[in-house]
């Protein structure tokens, strides 16, 4: 059995293939030295790691991370709760963070990640710094094991729900502790703030009762209690109530108040689950027939931007179909794969404005002017050949480029 093998059956249960295991040799913010695997299977497992060495030394400590969410399809989904809560699906990043351990098993740092990536890259880390941190000491001086995910969000981490009412913050979305998940209300004496609360599902009386507990959306939807005869028909009704919500919400405003919610729930074996719900509109886009709509892949490409933001252009010069596979398999939950292969073109476009929007404005006029002076002894075809290698975000500029170096060689032949 190879080692991967054994990685696999001992410390993700069987969860993950040896394929779904990425290397990873990565400095935290302190400076400890730290190599493993990651996995990148769509699962329970998705961008947990295996730290096998910590400065040098082995140490094998198993990192949780954030589960990958599904959406509810049937009873089998939850077990017979009495009591559900439906929290905020808030739009920003999901931020976890890990106690690192030496071989002794002494923590010696306190480490943030982002789902594929066991450290968090720099363009984050600066938005982290810039949080309240108290909390978070203040659990971990009692806990020692404990992993800790949040969502980082605000209008300095921008999504497609713009969160206006926040610069930057974090709001707890679980923790987990003795291998389970738990919610985050139990943390709220550490001085955490949790999403909001937006809907209490309970049974009571045989029928099942939806109230709405946040009061920024009550004024929207003109009711306050919802009820249902049975628990699937309380989840269908979530869907219509946000729809409504959205619809309510861009009259006054001009944008959607909510992209879902997350149902906070267990399974028919009791154990603890987390399942997202989103309005009917939204879902019914994903089975149309005519191509993903733009704001479904532009969700993913950004997704993409926050997992991998210093290191695109590295990436894509080593492997140009990277992106690709990533935002196509973050739209396979929700869409065909006749529809992810139908929109390609669309996705590679969107993909290549947003990395181009990204970038620090730069003139086609200087960009020419720096290759001319760098290859300018150099036939055309290989300048161009070195614009696309440089700038692949700027592809549909080609001919403009072109054009301004055709130009500016003639003058310089004159």
């Amino acid at each position: 059995m190879s080692d991967l093998k054994v990685i696999c059956e001992k410390y993700f249960m069987d969860g993950v293939k040896p394929r779904h295991l990425r290397p990873f040799d990565e400095t935290t913010p302190e400076g400890n030295k730290i190599k493993g695997y990651i996995s990148v299977k769509d699962n329970r497992y998705m961008g947990s790691c295996l730290i096998t060495h910590v400065n040098g030394e082995e140490t094998n400590q198993f990192i949780q991370s954030m589960p990958k969410l599904h959406y509810f399809k049937d009873m089998r989904d939850i077990g017979n709760d009495t009591v559900s809560y439906c929290f905020e699906k808030l739009d920003g990043t999901c931020l976890i963070l890990y106690p690192l351990k030496n071989k002794d098993g002494e923590v010696i740092e306190i480490v943030p990640k982002i789902r594929n990536h066991p450290v968090m890259p720099s363009h984050f880390r600066e938005l982290y710094n810039r949080v309240d941190h108290k909390p978070i000491q203040d659990y971990y001086q009692k806990s020692k094991d404990g992993i800790l995910i949040f969502e980082l969000h605000g209008v300095l981490n921008p999504h497609q729900i713009l969160h206006y009412d926040t610069g930057i913050g974090i709001k707890l979305l679980t923790v987990f502790e003795y291998n389970m998940f738990y919610m985050p209300q139990n943390y709220i004496h550490y001085g955490f703030e949790i999403p909001d609360t937006v809907f209490k599902l309970m049974h009571v009386d045989n029928e099942w009762v939806l109230k709405v507990t946040t009061e920024k959306f009550k004024h929207y939807l003109g009711r306050e209690i919802y009820t249902y005869p049975t628990q699937i028909d309380a989840i269908d009704g979530i869907k219509d109530i946000l729809g409504s919500l959205n619809k309510e919400y861009v009259k006054y405003n001009g944008i959607n108040a909510i992209e879902g919610v997350v149902i906070y729930t267990s399974d028919a074996q009791g154990n603890p689950r987390m399942l997202k719900c989103k309005p009917y509109d939204i879902e019914m886009e994903h089975r149309s027939q005519y191509g993903i709509p733009r704001r479904s892949i532009t969700k993913e490409v950004l997704k993409y931007f926050d997992e991998y933001g210093d290191d695109v252009k590295e990436i894509y010069l080593e492997d140009e179909n990277h992106h690709t596979e990533f935002i196509h398999r973050m739209l396979s939950e929700d869409y065909p794969p006749e529809l992810i292969k139908r929109s390609a073109k669309k996705i590679e476009r969107i993909f290549m404005q947003i990395w181009d929007a990204r970038q620090v404005p730069e003139s086609l006029y200087n960009i020419s002017q720096d290759l001319i002076d760098e290859f300018g002894d150099e036939d055309i075809s290989t300048i161009m050949r070195e614009f696309a290698k440089r700038y692949p975000m700027k592809k549909k500029q080609s001919r403009t480029v072109y054009g301004i170096i055709q130009r500016k060689l003639k003058k310089q032949g004159a």
